[in-house]
């Protein structure tokens, strides 16, 4: 008989987990040794945020859940931000970090949290396993993770527990949050004391509403919904679709374009979704929710009688446009939240209702033949520089990033005014080609993001954009990726500042104030921590620099000095949200 720590590594072992990411305490080892003993590689990090953000972007890359691992107090805690991005994001993750020690718990205060209590905000589920039944209850976790919608699952691992044999049970064991199927007092059914196979299919139907902890809605997918949806669809004079981020990409993406093609309208991708529509498609419009050009975006919908969510998910969007506009739904769950409900929505196995809108006979709609390509236009010359800059254009930058990286690029964006540009320049043609955190809007995501990418997509060109903001929060990582042999070229769009919130103070009327850096040369530092480095202050060093980097074996790190006064101009409108 094993301890709990070998139950817990062979469980997740057996369930196809290969790799874990993570910053170890004492009190974690037996638990991380078990886990190398059951054949799990651990991926050293520099920080348990990055951990997550890792264990994040794993789990949307293969929608299986991926792990992180951290020990208990201040690591449990960095590693929250990461874990809380997940939540957001809908990725199935398992968060796995050392607790107290059972028998120390009466006495002891060091270090001592309530970590179900600190994770049980962000997460679909949090335990803290006893020695009793691990197996079952690891399944119950992946279980949790991996249903619609997906999301992060806790699990506290007491350090001389860890060290206990694991023995089986027949009774129900204490969950301190089970979201989605919750029975009385938070108890989990009780699992068969012989193994049951663990499986990571998650279920499509019937699916989670809105909110995780609310209740299931039975009658969800039926043929009524399709209906009442394709009828309100059909009614429409000027409907346009908004694709989002509840589309499955590796089975959804063609049945998808399949509806934009049949309907013949306008159709926007938000960020999580892009590359589910082709961006050169004729019918494609660009990037909503709250990113470059937003009140053009918002504008254009304006225009419209009726937006189609097509897997969208509110959660993606940061302005009430969803709310105050008619919004009929589609999706694998429901978006109704809150005070928040769509005007129709069908809910069931995504591809099965995209099928039925397929047979559908539309009419032909009002729009004008070229009103997609107009609004490129139109968003084009909004995003363009309107004087020549003082460094490098934010847009040209990306635009030129484009032309020099191939179609098929893996772009992993960060947060701030580059997610702003990035997002929207940024072309995408396929799906899962580009990565950024939107419903949390984590600063320091995209570097831990292109590493995972780079592990999952090992000859695959993987590209990193992130602000001199994020990069400072996350460089250390450099180390990582050189000692892990992670490669791929990191762009950082340095201003010195944060850009972003000074153009909010700028249209709110306030002075600049807490938002400037001092200088820092980035190649100077990546080529401290063992990355091959250019400083680029125009675009034909950047150009010059990058047809040099492609060719090098080791991780990469171009500093390119932008100018930020475009920014400013396209959110020519108070920023409410930041």
């Amino acid at each position: 008989m094993g301890t709990c720590a070998e139950a817990l590594a062979s469980a997740l072992r057996e369930a196809g987990v290969e790799v874990m990411f993570g910053l170890p305490g004492g009190e974690i080892l037996d638990f991380i040794e078990a886990a190398r003993r059951a054949g799990i590689r651990f991926l050293l990090t520099r920080h348990e945020a990055t951990a997550a953000f890792m264990a994040d972007v794993t789990g949307q890359i293969t929608r299986r859940p991926g792990v992180c691992v951290s020990t208990l107090g201040p690591g449990a805690v960095n590693m929250t931000l990461g874990v809380a991005n997940a939540y957001l994001d809908r990725s199935p993750v398992i968060a796995i970090t050392a607790a107290l020690a059972r028998a120390a718990e009466p006495f002891a205060t060091h270090q001592q949290l309530d970590l179900n209590a600190v994770y049980r905000p962000f997460t679909k589920l949090t335990i803290t396993l006893d020695g009793v039944d691990t197996r079952s209850k690891v399944s119950e976790a992946i279980a949790a993770a991996t249903a619609m919608r997906m999301g992060p699952v806790h699990i506290a691992l007491p350090s001389d527990v860890a060290r206990n044999s694991d023995v089986p049970g027949t009774r129900p064991h204490p969950a301190s949050n089970h979201r989605g199927g919750l029975l009385p007092d938070g108890i989990i059914p009780a699992a068969a004391a012989s193994p049951r196979p663990i499986d990571l299919a998650p279920a499509a139907a019937p699916p989670d509403t809105g909110s995780y902890d609310a209740a299931r809605r039975p009658d969800a997918g039926s043929a009524g919904d399709v209906t009442a949806v394709a009828d309100a669809i059909a009614a429409a004079r000027r409907p346009v679709v908004i694709v989002g981020l509840d589309v499955n990409p590796s089975t959804e993406t063609a049945a998808v374009r399949a509806v934009v093609q049949a309907l013949g309208v306008p159709v926007f991708v938000t960020p999580k979704a892009k590359g589910l529509v082709s961006e050169d498609h004729p019918l494609y419009c660009g990037v909503c929710a709250g990113v470059a050009g937003d009140p053009l975006i918002v504008e254009f919908l304006g225009r419209a009688d009726l937006l189609v969510g097509i897997g969208f998910d509110p959660v993606e969007s940061d302005k009430l446009w969803h709310h105050t506009m008619p919004l009929v739904s589609v999706s694998s769950a429901s978006i109704a939240a809150g005070a928040f409900r769509p005007r129709v929505e069908a809910v069931g196995r995504l591809s099965d209702l995209l099928e039925a809108l397929c047979r559908r006979d539309w009419p032909a709609f009002e729009w004008p033949a070229d009103v997609c390509a107009r609004f490129r236009n139109d968003l084009d010359r909004m995003l363009r520089p309107a004087q020549r800059p003082r460094g490098i254009s934010p847009y040209e930058l990306t635009r030129t990033l484009r032309s020099l990286f191939p179609r098929d690029t893996i772009l992993a964006t960060d947060v701030g005014s580059i997610k702003s540009i990035t997002t929207q320049a940024w072309r995408s043609y396929e799906p899962l080609t580009f990565l950024e955190s939107n419903g949390l809007s984590a600063m320091s995501y995209s570097l831990p993001a292109a590493m995972a990418a780079r592990l999952h997509y090992a000859h695959r060109p993987v590209l990193c954009t992130i602000g001199d903001g994020g990069f400072g929060m996350t460089l250390a990582e450099l180390e990582t990726c050189v000692r892990e042999r992670l490669h791929f070229v990191t762009v950082v769009f340095n201003d010195s500042a944060l850009s972003l919130i000074d153009v909010a103070q700028q249209n709110r009327g306030y002075p600049t104030y807490g938002v400037r850096y001092g200088r820092v040369d980035f190649a100077a530092v990546a080529a401290g921590c063992g990355a091959w480095a250019r400083r680029a202050e125009s675009l034909e060093a950047l150009e010059d620099a990058i047809v040099e980097a492609r060719a090098i074996d080791r991780p990469v790190v171009i500093d390119a000095i932008v100018d930020p006064a475009e920014y400013l101009a396209h959110h020519p409108r108070a920023l409410r949200n930041v």
